[in-house]
């Protein structure tokens, strides 16, 4: 399923394949900076109706703590077949906040709600400030940089691990990776190319955690180790022994000769 030695053959493309996502996302985000302003002023103006809004606001624990631990928990008590897998759930979506946080690091962009977006125009996007020697990381705060989305790159990590875990609910979790990035940038939190590129840091972590390579080696491992050794409801039938099916047969025998 993820590449290591139990995998079928279409395990390695499907790994590569998330390189290939994460590199087209992080490739579009300086075009999607040019339309930035004009979709946050948008969803600045045209506010969901509160029932969409409380649905965003649902889908958005999808990439908190709270929600990442009662998917977690969830499977664990609902889905003993799958238990072994929650190591590599739960690495996805800490280690993709972790990546995003330290690459928020080196970014100072501000946040839609911290600009007017009213006045702003595409150079107030453009205007990227990299701190590369670190200046002023002693008073960096995570809430007032948007350059990616923590909450995305968790959401899309997450939701990688989880589709490969439980293909059956993919599309669940496709939808909640969506209701992730509105609610992020509805919520002014994020633009859009914020939200791509955090989609892009976790895309890479999914990698880095499925590649045989790499950490999907460990949890490969990992799992083999866990995997039950028969199924988990068997169906228990009375043994029969070879005695027992003689009496049975001389008790068969004496009723026939009593009928007779």
């Amino acid at each position: 399923m993820f590449g290591g030695a139990d995998a079928d053959e279409l395990a390695p493309f499907r790994t590569t394949s998330l390189m290939w996502m994460s590199g087209i996302s992080l490739l579009i985000v300086p075009m999607l900076t040019l339309i930035d302003v004009p979709v946050g002023r948008w969803l600045a103006i045209n506010r969901p109706s509160k029932e969409i809004a409380s649905v965003f606001e649902l889908t958005g624990y999808f990439s908190h703590a709270t929600g990442v631990f009662l998917i977690l928990l969830c499977i664990l008590l609902m889905a003993p077949r799958r238990r072994r897998y929650v190591p590599r759930l739960a690495v996805l979506a800490m280690g993709a906040g972790a990546v995003s946080t330290i690459a928020k690091m080196f970014v100072l962009r501000e946040r839609p709600s911290r600009i007017n977006l009213d006045i702003a125009t595409y150079d107030k996007a453009w205007h990227w400030v990299f701190d590369w020697s670190l200046d002023q990381v002693a008073t960096f705060d995570a809430g007032t940089r948007a350059f990616p989305s923590s909450n995305m790159a968790v959401a899309a990590a997450f939701a990688i691990g989880l589709a490969a875990v439980l293909p059956r609910g993919r599309w669940v979790f496709a939808m909640m990776l969506l209701g992730t990035m509105l609610q992020r940038m509805y919520s002014g939190a994020h633009f859009i190319s914020d939200v791509f590129g955090g989609a892009s840091f976790g895309l890479i972590w999914g990698y880095v955690c499925f590649h045989p390579k790499l950490l999907g080696s460990l949890f490969d491992r990992m799992e083999s180790e866990r995997r039950p050794k028969r199924p988990l409801f068997e169906e228990k039938l009375p043994r029969i022994d070879e005695a027992t099916r003689v009496d049975e047969a001389k008790s068969d025998e004496d009723k026939g000769r009593f009928a007779a």
